[in-house]
Order: C-alpha cells, then structure tokens, then sequence
C-alpha cells in the first residue's frame, strides 16, 4: 500500500485540511464575544470569573460552530487550533495582568488558592472549540440538501 508520502499532491491535500481562514475568523468572534462578555461580568454585572470564563467558553462555541459551517466539514481538528489560540492569548492576558500588578488577588469570584480554575478552563475551552467546529460541519452538511445524491444514505 502507498505511503501518503509517496503519494503526488498529497502534500497540497494536506495543506488544506485546515480551514484556516475559518480558524482566524472563528478565533476574532471567540475573543470579541468573550470581550463582551466579560465586560459585562465584571465591569456591570458584578458577576466572578467564573461568570466571565463560561460566557467566554459560550463564545469560544460560536466562534468554533461558525468555522466548522465556513469550513464545510466537521474537523474538530478545526475548532481545536481555535481553542489553542483562544487559550494562549487568554493565559497572555492573566499573566501579563499579573505581573503588571494590574489584576486583583485573587481573582474576583475565586477563593484564594483555588486551582480548580485553572484546570477545569482549559479542558472547558478545548471542549468547546473542538464541539463547535464539529457541529458546524454537520450543521452544513445537514442544510446543504442542493449538493446531496438523494439514492446515497
């Protein structure tokens, strides 16, 4: 059996396995809607950070079921670069707020060394984006009766 490798064009048809276009745009509504959104925990709301963290991880959602529909495929690999990016500017933010001295301690809504925070949104987010991106692909797929063979399953 031929190796992928060996294979020509499979280095081009690799290359479009990720929607990128899709990833950037699904990341820009995930931080927007979480900017929002924690705006609106914090600054109006008097809400925690959990409020703020799971209103992010609703957007994350957004973000990522609006790049699997762009993407026209269900590749929760897709919604997973989403969160990677989501959560590295996230964790930049924290840690940069933290050093500035810019951010309260401890944080607003989290009991002094709580650490379940910190283990529990990122495994939040991951999940998020990578249900997202798959449910944006079947949410395509199941709309987009005009390209389907009505004799196949």
């Amino acid at each position: 059996m031929a190796n992928a490798v060996d294979r020509p064009g499979s280095q081009r048809i690799a290359n479009r396995d990720i929607a990128w276009a899709a990833v950037w745009t699904g990341f820009a509504i995930a931080l927007l809607g979480t900017l929002v959104a924690g705006t609106w925990a914090f600054a109006f709301a008097g809400k925690g950070t959990w409020w703020a963290a799971n209103l992010g991880a609703l957007s994350l959602f957004c973000g990522a079921l609006f790049t699997g529909y762009r993407a026209r495929t269900a590749e929760p690999l897709n919604g997973a670069f989403i969160a990677v990016f989501y959560f590295s500017t996230a964790t930049l933010v924290i840690f940069s707020g933290e050093f500035l001295g810019i951010l309260p301690d401890p944080l607003p809504g989290l009991p002094r060394g709580d650490s379940t925070f910190f283990f529990v949104w990122p495994l939040e987010q991951l999940a998020a984006g990578t249900l997202g991106a798959a449910a944006g692909g079947w949410l395509w797929r199941r709309l987009n009766v005009r390209g389907r063979d009505e004799n196949l399953p």
